[in-house]
């Protein structure tokens, strides 16, 4: 029988909270630059079929089910955009912006997941011994990768887990590597995206380094790091964490959208109700 595990539901709740956190930042980003927003999304939708989806005042409005992300698409993100751009929207799109602010709203993901990151540091052993925790947890992921790699013991790497888990918050714990994971492979996926710009004649000595790094980051995300940790724990436990973890991711998600869909519906219901001054 399936257990229900606390743990792994609060590091869902939390990780989508994160990923929240960045949306609402993109929100509040393009309201204050005047940004027009043509797709808010609460989860992935890889086969265009959501669980909801409306369109209000010119914003697609989409839950999708695939609960690994969610984001928000403003006017004229991409350069084919500006094709299909009016004259009149063409103030209110993202190409129209500074380079600056465009470099701040890709770094907004990072930035919220560094924040997050010092917080779950901080809450480990406390502000007061943040450089000493960065210290241990940095140590103990390079003891990970070792034995990742087949460099070091697995039992000296269980010990190590087991002491540094002694007093401490194990979602906290959980959080940090999730966090350290992420950043990792999201700055392999930086490099992916640099060597595959489309319309720069790049010469295949200097694209051969993209490839290694494109093929050894899906190797890392899909195969070895899911490997590694699935192994210190039984089929049962693997299945009871990951549904737990889900279950969490989704809640979060749900919630996030029903609440965006009313605030949407809310500021609709006053636009509506001002008087006509004409």
């Amino acid at each position: 029988m399936l257990h229900f595990s606390y743990n792994a539901f609060c590091l869902g709740v939390l990780i989508f909270l994160a990923i929240s956190l960045s949306n609402i930042i993109y929100v509040w980003l393009c309201k204050m630059w005047k940004v027009k927003i043509t797709e808010f999304s609460i989860f992935l939708n890889p086969t265009s079929f959501p669980l909801f989806k409306k369109e209000i005042n010119g914003t697609m409005y989409q839950l999708g089910w695939l609960p690994i992300g969610a984001y928000i698409k403003p006017l004229g993100m991409l350069k084919e955009d500006l094709v299909s751009i009016t004259k009149e929207e063409l103030p209110f799109s993202f190409l129209n912006k500074s380079r600056t602010k465009q470099s701040l709203f890709h770094l907004i993901p990072s930035l919220v997941w560094l924040f997050v990151l010092l917080l779950s540091l901080c809450a480990l052993e406390g502000p007061g011994n943040i450089l000493q925790t960065t210290a241990g947890m940095f140590n103990y992921i390079l003891v990970a990768i070792k034995t990742m790699f087949g460099l070091s013991a697995a039992n000296e790497f269980v010990t190590r887990t087991t002491n540094m888990l002694v007093d401490k918050n194990i979602i906290s714990f959980a959080l940090i590597l999730l966090i350290s994971m992420f950043l990792v492979l999201g700055s392999l996926s930086k490099v992916m995206t640099i060597y595959a710009r489309e319309g720069k004649n790049i010469n295949w000595l200097i694209k051969l380094p993209g490839f290694i790094i494109t093929i050894f980051g899906m190797y890392l995300a899909f195969w070895k790091i899911p490997t590694f940790v699935f192994s210190f724990f039984s089929f049962r436990q693997n299945v009871s964490y990951i549904l737990s973890f889900t279950v969490g991711l989704y809640l979060i998600g749900f919630l996030v959208f029903i609440l965006a869909m009313l605030l949407v519906k809310l500021k609709t219901s006053k636009v509506a109700s001002v008087p006509d001054q004409r």
